[in-house]
């Protein structure tokens, strides 16, 4: 019998264990959060996603179906290492036999979320599970540290894992795609739940926030936190900063037109969790509870694309009210407009504060009060979109996956569109045709079209959302080396030239072929506008995804973005075919 004492330090140890300070929970609670039932079931979700974490693997052994088919040799080699109690030096078979009935009962009752290894110690499933429960992240993701925005620091971001031998389009330093996923990561917004959670805000870090001169209060010495540790902090800058990536933030009413219009074009929303912070109204001495939210978005138009960000939400005074502003902290739109080029250099940054603190508290001193007409049911499709996300990423089963396959980075559908279908069938409407499409391993995607006396090559990195525009000369002189490997191009000694039998055609398609056979002729020249590649980012994709037009608006936003790439690289105009030569019209 154990003492009150033992049993009182036993409870207490397993209490250290669950739930001590240095435990991480996060498992628990996404368990707990995403168990549909009741109490009982998500707490027992809970409890068991932190057990998982500290369960020592087993040794699980395959046990034939008649086990007394097997040599006693081969019989006691199978179960002595799995052994059930104690086994005897010179078993018999009978015992041994029995020793294969108990193991196959022991593994039979145990849970499947009891990690298992086989008897060379290889990580094994559990029944009814699959090798990505197992290893949720065989190829971790790949962190990347992202400066653009120095005013927030440096920001380690995490880019869907990819070989390291695969090419790859890297984003343009300090370019809004840079800025895109640095936001994201630092509001929360790439977890797989983010809407369905819940982040509790440092008051103490927030409250240094405050100029030293407007805090009357008697406190304790401040102690910043920086941007990348708190989602708080890092919204409470982007809503004060007087620049953004060295540019100057404009709050001026001149710029409320490019907020209005990036919000009617936004595409596919996301959300961060839900921020919560407790704090107090300094004037009154009252509690307050404020709850927040960013949400997120690539927006474009026919001329003009960038990100958009939103934060709102309320508060509670203790014993007053409820109010529709998050104070202490800010309500406003971020709007990054990129170049009207196409390519990631950020032309400007505007801000419409919605609500402020006020002068005592507002890091900046006070806002510039803003009324934009015509903007509520705008922002009103945020707000109730993001009630519906937080529900379905939270609940688990068919609404978290399908939340998950539009807007985050869960398993996709079979097909999705993909952004060179959309850019090619741009390219198709002006003449371009396509010669020949491939991906490199790793994923990098390319296509190569020709119109006239011209090549173009375009290349897609799902994994950065990189698309590069390149003359495409280069690339159809790369084919003929597999036309010769393949004998489509033979050369006699007096001149190279292409088969173009029915078989050839069959393998390689008339138009590659005909191309190939104009560059051996000379009837190819370079774009000199594409001399050097042109590159950009495709905004609005979430940045952990695979690259693929998942969302409703993903499409629309593709397009825009790449009809404006492809007119800065000036091969959306159709040649005058009067001027060309007869064989080139």
């Amino acid at each position: 019998m154990f003492s009150a004492f033992t049993r009182n330090e036993l409870l207490l140890s397993m209490m250290a264990t669950l739930a001590g300070d240095e435990v991480d929970l996060e498992p628990a609670r996404k368990a707990f959060e995403t168990t549909t039932g009741d109490f009982r079931a998500k707490f027992a979700a809970a409890v068991q996603a932190r057990l998982a974490g500290i369960a020592v693997p087993e040794v699980f052994i395959d046990l034939p179906d008649h086990p007394e088919g097997l040599r006693k040799s081969d019989l006691e080699a199978l179960v002595r290492p799995v052994a059930d109690g104690f086994l005897r030096s010179y078993p018999s078979k009978g015992e041994l036999l029995e020793q294969a009935a108990r193991i196959r009962r022991r593994q039979q009752q145990r849970p499947a979320w009891i990690p298992r290894v086989g008897p060379d110690g290889e990580l094994t499933p559990s029944p009814g599970t699959s090798s990505s429960v197992l290893d949720p992240d065989p190829e971790p993701d790949r962190p990347l540290v992202v400066a653009a925005l120095a005013e927030l620091g440096e920001v380690t971001v995490r880019l869907p894992a990819a070989g390291a031998e695969r090419p790859e389009l890297a984003m343009v330093p300090g370019g809004i795609g840079e800025w895109e996923t640095a936001l994201y990561t630092v509001l929360g917004v790439v977890a797989a739940d983010a809407p369905a959670a819940t982040v509790a805000l440092d008051a103490t870090a927030n409250e240094a926030m405050v100029p030293e001169e407007m805090r009357w209060w008697a406190s304790e010495p401040p102690q910043p936190v920086q941007a990348t540790q708190d989602p708080g902090i890092a919204s409470e800058l982007l809503a004060t900063l007087p620049t953004l990536g060295g540019l100057p933030v404009s709050d001026t009413p001149e710029g409320y037109e490019a907020v209005i219009n990036a919000l009617a074009c936004a595409g596919d929303w996301r959300y961060s969790p839900r921020w919560q912070l407790e704090s107090w109204d300094r004037g009154d001495n009252i509690a307050a509870l404020a709850i927040a939210r960013a949400a997120v978005a690539g927006w474009a138009d026919e001329s003009q694309s960038g990100v958009i960000m939103y934060v709102y939400g309320g508060a509670l005074y203790d014993g007053e009210s409820l109010v529709s502003a998050p104070s202490p902290l800010h309500s406003y739109l971020l709007t990054m407009i990129r170049s009207v080029d196409g390519t990631d250099t950020v032309d400007s940054v505007h801000r419409a504060i919605l609500s402020c603190p006020g002068e005592y508290w507002c890091h900046r001193g006070g806002c510039p009060e803003v009324d934009i007409p015509d903007v509520g049911a705008l922002l009103t499709r945020i707000v109730t979109a993001a009630q519906a996300a937080e529900v379905a990423a939270g609940a688990g089963g068919w609404a978290a996956e399908s939340y998950q396959r539009l807007y985050g980075h869960g398993d996709g559908s079979e097909y999705a569109d993909s952004v060179l279908e959309q850019l090619t069938a741009i390219l198709s409407g002006v003449g371009w045709v396509e010669l020949e499409q491939s991906t490199w391993e790793g994923g990098l995607e390319q296509v190569l079209l020709r119109r006239g006396e011209h090549c173009l090559t375009a290349v897609y990195d799902p994994v950065t959302r990189q698309v590069q525009l390149v003359d495409g000369k280069s690339e159809l002189d790369s084919t003929l080396h597999m036309l010769a490997d393949d004998g489509v191009l033979t050369d006699d000694g007096e001149r190279e030239s292409i088969d173009t039998s029915e078989a050839a055609v069959e393998r390689w398609g008339t138009d590659l072929l005909t191309a190939a056979d104009d560059l051996l002729r000379g009837r190819i020249t370079e774009l000199p506008q594409l001399a050097f590649p042109i590159q950009a980012t495709v905004l609005g994709l979430h940045p952990q995804a695979d690259g693929t037009l998942r969302g409703p608006e993903a499409a629309t936003l593709a397009r825009h973005q790449a009809s404006a790439l492809l007119a800065t690289a000036g091969v959306l105009v159709e040649p005058d075919r009067s001027v060309l030569p007869a064989d080139h019209r």
